[in-house]
This record gives structure tokens, C-alpha cells and sequence, in this order.
């Protein structure tokens, strides 16, 4: 074993085994800067002022989102864009639902959402949209904050209390009665 050890401390006899090693410790500190600027850059766009910077969004879900209690309420918790929109535990669906998102510049960009008369024309396909996916995920993202177990039903109204026993025993998710909290609702047609 010690002349196992020694031969591997000696001066190489081949000159391509310190360039391979050192060649790999610069493809890891590469990578490590690339995953580095990767979570940076995923941390920054899930910023609200990140989604807020998207003109339709400024204009049309800034002020709704401002006036609902995820922004200001008793507690003084505050939901972000990304707490109701994204996923939080795992890594590789963030960056899933990250490039599925960003299929959201072409309406933008395509001047289809550009005015409040616009957004409220689309307004009720894309609730529609969420909503689904929030019923086909069990509202997780609501679930991100609040949790069945920690509710104090006695400070809730018997209707709630009720309404929430009823809603689990037919499997019906948060946004199936909990809708327009942070966003207008769509205007019925």
C-alpha cells in the first residue's frame, strides 16, 4: 500500500495526467459557477418585480395583487407572485414550470394583453387555465402556507369549519371555493 501511495505522489511519467487533473478541477469550479449564476438568476426572476416588469402584469395584476390580503393583512405575512405561482421543493420541476412560463413573453410581446381592454378579454381563459392546474395539483402552492392540520377551527365561522369538512370529504381543492383573492374575477359573459 505505501508504494501504492508513493508512485501516486511522484512526478508523473506521462504529461497529460496533471493537465487531466487540472483540466478537472477547472471544469468543476466552471460548473460550479454556472449552477451558482443559474440559482441567481432563478431566485431574481421570481422576484415580483420581476413578473411586475412585464407590462400587462404592471398594469393590470400589480394593483389587484396590492389591494388583496396576500399583500397586506393582520399578520403582516406576505405572498409573493412566486409563493402561489411556482414550485417550491423541487428543483428540477422550478426549472420545468421556469421554461413553461416563459412561453408567457409571446402574448405579451405580441401586443395581445397590452391594454386593460385586452387583459380583460383574456382574463377568463387564463383563470380558467390556473385554476385547472391548481385542481390538478390539489392546490399545492396554497398549501405552501396554509396547512389543514395547523387551522384553529374554533377561530373560524361554523360556515368555514363546515365548508372545509365538506370540501376535503369530496376531494374538493382550496381554489375550488377560494377564488378571487388576489385577482379579479372574470366578468360573466
Amino acid at each position: 500500500m505505501k508504494n501504492l501511495w508513493q508512485k501516486l505522489w511522484q512526478t508523473p511519467n506521462n504529461r497529460w495526467l496533471p493537465a487531466a487533473s487540472l483540466g478537472g478541477l477547472v471544469m468543476l469550479i466552471i460548473g460550479a459557477g454556472g449552477l451558482g449564476i443559474t440559482n441567481f438568476i432563478v431566485h431574481k426572476t421570481s422576484e415580483n418585480e420581476f413578473c411586475f416588469s412585464c407590462h400587462s402584469h404592471e398594469v393590470n395584476v400589480r394593483a389587484e395583487y396590492e389591494a388583496s390580503s396576500h399583500f397586506t393583512n393582520r399578520t403582516g405575512v406576505r405572498a409573493m407572485c412566486s409563493d402561489c405561482h411556482l414550485p417550491k421543493n423541487n428543483w428540477l420541476e422550478l426549472m420545468t414550470t421556469k421554461v413553461i412560463v416563459s412561453a408567457d413573453i409571446i402574448p405579451e410581446s405580441s401586443g395581445k394583453l397590452d391594454t386593460p381592454e385586452k387583459w380583460e378579454e383574456h382574463r377568463s381563459e387564463m383563470a380558467e387555465q390556473v385554476w385547472q392546474d391548481f385542481r390538478e395539483n390539489d392546490s399545492k402552492f396554497c398549501r405552501n402556507c396554509h396547512v389543514t392540520e395547523a387551522m384553529q377551527t374554533d377561530l373560524q365561522s361554523s360556515m368555514a369549519v363546515t365548508m372545509h369538512a365538506a370540501a376535503s370529504q369530496s376531494g374538493r381543492t382550496c381554489i375550488d371555493c377560494h377564488r378571487g383573492l388576489v385577482h379579479a374575477l372574470p366578468k360573466s359573459g
